[in-house]
């Protein structure tokens, strides 16, 4: 009976013996370190098998996972670098080698270097996959009634939430709670959380007193005069009334009584309070001054487009590429963001519109003027005639040229509600 010698000392029998199965012999050692270098299954063919592999131990040669396949032709696996010293051996032994299989961490990037294309996509996905799901995408505001989103959505950007923005830069959800509850003064909770990549506002209003409540709370009142006028229309749904129309009134003076009871006795009787509302004529004065030469823009029908890419709410400009040609000009913007089905990605495109436009001075007739300046006076008082107010008529007094300028008086007859609340003290 004929051994190997093994490096290790072992012994491995020989195929030529008839208690050792042929096909079936092998010998395991770690091959871990010879996977990290490289590793190739090689198979060897001729009469002298034996002599080769204990030459090769010999010579200090790594040799693993050794399988007899018939009486002449064996596989074993050997490291890249001992590969090519075994052409001595061959010499020696007559023996053929060919290579059945290559492992290791240099084949698998010797594979990966051919289909670098790929693997640089697969890296790039995960990159931009990692990247986008670090992002706010959306901005989602519920519960609010009566707080306009636009007011919300800019206190988030004040924080620092908004589409585009890393999730890592932005607070944590007590303090951006806290912040916006101090911020909105109509509300009364104001809740933040992270959904993802969707950043979610819960926004809890106060309830709205109603006007019949706020009287309910001051209790019974009395309705008197808020300014000087002439009674010009009166609706008196509870109360007793003290006045009548086309009756002239100073401020202050009693118009609806919430006292019930005789009339000559009027501090006696039953308290009810007064509803209603009365309607005064009311004589307004205004003083305005119009400039006589108007500077105005028009269009002199020159226009010009631009596209830009934008980033993370941020228009990359090209300067070189859409070049300003107009001096003066008006810009119209239009975004156009790109989206994943639901899903807002925070880039995109900017389309952006440029009109040419010129300033020019106008001297304007008086007339011109006197009708600009009672349309200003009129916005203005209207304005503070709330809305059941309106304005019978104006006349505009005394107009005059001074310093470029025209100055007149606009008087205005309007009907407006002159009651104010006052409540009634219940030991009068």
């Amino acid at each position: 009976m004929r051994f190997i010698r093994m490096k290790s000392g072992s012994r491995v029998k020989s195929p030529r013996s008839s208690t050792w199965a042929r096909g079936r012999g092998s010998l395991q050692q770690n091959h871990w370190p010879q996977t990290v270098r490289g590793n190739l299954r090689i198979e060897l063919t001729g009469s002298r098998l034996t002599m080769f592999i204990n030459e090769a131990l010999n010579q200090s040669i790594e040799i693993s996972r050794i399988r007899w396949v018939e009486e002449d032709r064996i596989r074993l696996t050997i490291s890249v670098s001992d590969f090519y010293r075994l052409k001595p051996l061959l010499r020696q032994t007559s023996s053929k080698v060919r290579i059945v299989g290559k492992r290791g961490v240099p084949f698998l990037l010797a594979r990966l270097e051919k289909r670098r294309f790929f693997v640089g996509g697969i890296l790039l996905f995960i990159i931009l996959l990692f990247s986008l799901t670090s992002l706010v995408w959306s901005v989602e505001v519920e519960g609010n009634e009566k707080i306009p989103e636009r007011e919300i959505r800019n206190l988030l950007k004040e924080e620092g939430v908004f589409i585009g923005q890393i999730k890592y830069r932005i607070p944590s959800n007590e303090e951006i709670q806290n912040r916006l509850t101090d911020k909105l003064s109509q509300a009364t909770w104001v809740g933040f959380r992270m959904e993802g990549t969707r950043a979610v506002v819960t926004v809890v209003e106060k309830k709205r007193v109603e006007k019949k409540e706020e009287e309910d709370d001051r209790g019974p009142v009395d309705l008197v005069a808020g300014k000087d006028a002439l009674i010009y229309d009166m609706y008196v749904k509870q109360g007793r009334a003290v006045v009548e129309v086309n009756d002239v009134v100073k401020k202050g003076e009693l118009l609806v009584s919430g006292r019930y009871g005789d009339p000559e006795t009027p501090d006696e009787g039953r308290i009810a309070g007064a509803q209603g509302r009365v309607m005064g004529r009311v004589w307004y004065e205004s003083e305005v001054s119009v400039p006589l030469y108007q500077k105005r823009k028009i269009y002199t029908g020159n226009r010009e487009k631009a596209y830009y890419p934008y980033v993370l709410s941020r228009v990359i400009r090209i300067p070189f590429l859409y070049p300003e040609s107009f001096s003066r000009a008006e810009t119209i913007q239009r975004v156009h963001g790109l989206r994943i089905r639901d899903w807002h990605l925070p880039l995109g495109w900017v389309e952006e519109k440029r009109m040419e436009m010129e300033f020019v001075k106008k001297k304007l007739a008086m007339k011109e003027a006197v009708a600009i300046g009672k349309e200003r006076a009129k916005e203005d008082l209207l304005s503070r005639l709330g809305k059941e107010g309106r304005i019978l008529e104006e006349k505009v007094l005394h107009p005059r040229v001074d310093h470029g300028k025209v100055v007149m008086k606009i008087h205005f007859d309007a009907v407006e509600d002159i009651t104010r609340p006052q409540p009634i003290l219940q030991g009068e």
